[in-house]
């Protein structure tokens, strides 16, 4: 992974990670002060400091982490898995593991609704999206999309 200068658009950082480990997505928080990178080849989390691309903390997670997706109320972070049949839920500040919500095999995009009272995760291996309430953390219900879902959007409704 590799910090690039805007202007001269050069290297100026580089973070290697360990051989295999495969990192997949990254995602900068919405204050700006971590970085998580999902490593799908060694079923890793790593939080990062954006500035100095120092590794802060690494958490073993699911079999094939993919990407995470922070709530708009800055409350929970979740992770996707291509790998397994859950998303994990997260705590934005300590870090820690609150929740697995069953979904289905290999959970893939996430998106929130602006008032984060509902989550939707797409889920390749049941072709669908899984609706989640985010007070109860739980699934309510699966909406059939067609063939292996990738991402989604989450637009509020016209005023």
């Amino acid at each position: 992974m590799a910090r690039i200068d805007l202007k001269t658009r050069k290297v100026v950082k580089r973070v290697d990670f360990p051989k295999g480990s495969k990192p997949y997505m990254l995602r900068v928080s919405p204050d700006g002060k971590q970085l998580w990178v999902q490593a799908s080849g060694a079923n890793t989390n790593n939080i990062l400091d954006p500035e100095t691309l120092e590794i802060k903390e690494t958490q073993a997670d699911g079999k094939g982490p993919v990407t995470n997706a922070w709530s708009p109320d800055g409350k929970y972070v979740f992770l996707t898995h291509e790998g397994d049949t859950f998303v994990t839920v997260r705590d934005p500040t300590t870090f820690k593991e609150i929740k697995r919500i069953p979904v289905g095999q290999d959970s893939t995009n996430i998106g929130f609704t602006p008032d984060s009272k509902t989550a939707y995760v797409a889920v390749t291996g049941i072709n669908a999206v899984a609706v989640i309430d985010m007070k109860t953390l739980s699934v309510v219900t699966n909406v059939q999309v067609g063939k292996q879902p990738q991402g989604l959007i989450v637009m509020a409704p016209p005023a």
